[in-house]
């Protein structure tokens, strides 16, 4: 069984020209370039925020050659179990 559309057609497809659809999705290309280098630059400024965030809360630390420090222990060993060791030093 074909259903068949009975009735008026809607608004749209009465209203509805071609070249007016056209010619609107033109200028909704050309404005489009400006909507992505708006975005870009909130991109931007929301990384640059988030980074002086993160980099107001470092505390800058100077090491000096004989400083006792710990250090990442070599990751090529395999790590057999669980109590492998992650750092190095004294």
């Amino acid at each position: 069984m074909i259903l068949v559309e009975i009735g008026e057609p809607s608004l749209r497809r009465q209203i509805y020209d071609d070249n007016t659809n056209q010619k609107n999705l033109r200028a909704s290309l050309e404005l489009l370039t400006a909507l992505r280098e708006k975005t870009q630059i909130r991109n931007m400024v929301e990384k640059q925020r988030a980074a002086r965030k993160y980099n107001s809360k470092l505390r800058s630390r100077v090491f000096v050659k004989g400083d006792l420090v710990w250090r990442m222990a070599n990751t090529t060993r395999k790590k057999d179990n669980k109590f492998f060791a992650n750092w190095e030093g004294l």
